[in-house]
């Protein structure tokens, strides 16, 4: 799923959640993007979690780098929590993306500077594709973002996504 905030059990931030990253495994260029959403309930303490909004775009330059940005709205039991930033960070290795950034806007100040990170998978085209799958965001340090990327972790907490797409 997408990660959950240790401090305060919010869900959808922290570490607890699974992890996304960015760097290209391999040595070539990558891409990710899309956007998803979904509802689940009776996950991470919470009765209802709703993924409201999450829409990214993430990219592998020449040098290496990522580059791309990301926008995130769920609400935790009737509470919005509202995440946006750089993506600073991506693996691409297969259908997998682990994709990292830092968060420069969010309704929680707390968070603002935090790295972030999700796992998504792009399970196809078309009406007969399997659902895609996401987590929910992760949020810590940038050096928990990196290594996210770094280390592509398998999933803890997958959710397909009741409607989107990702490529």
């Amino acid at each position: 799923g997408l990660g959950a905030r240790e401090d305060d059990g919010r869900a959808g931030v922290g570490q607890d959640r699974d992890r996304v990253g960015a760097v290209e495994a391999g040595g070539g260029s990558g891409s990710a993007n899309g956007g998803g959403h979904l509802t689940v309930h009776n996950v991470f303490g919470l009765q209802t979690l709703e993924l409201q909004v999450f829409g990214f775009n993430a990219n592998i330059k020449s040098d290496g780098s990522a580059d791309g940005w990301y926008t995130y709205r769920e609400v935790d039991d009737g509470v919005p929590f509202v995440a946006s930033g750089p993506v600073t960070c991506l693996t691409v290795i297969g259908n997998d993306a682990w994709i990292g950034g830092t968060i420069t806007d969010s309704s929680d100040p707390n968070v603002v500077g935090s790295g972030s990170w999700w796992h998504v998978t792009d399970n196809g085209e078309g009406s007969s594709a399997p659902a895609d799958i996401t987590t929910f965001l992760g949020i810590g340090t940038a050096a928990q973002t990196q290594d996210f990327c770094s280390q592509h972790p398998p999933y803890k907490h997958p959710f397909p996504i009741d409607g989107g797409n990702i490529q």
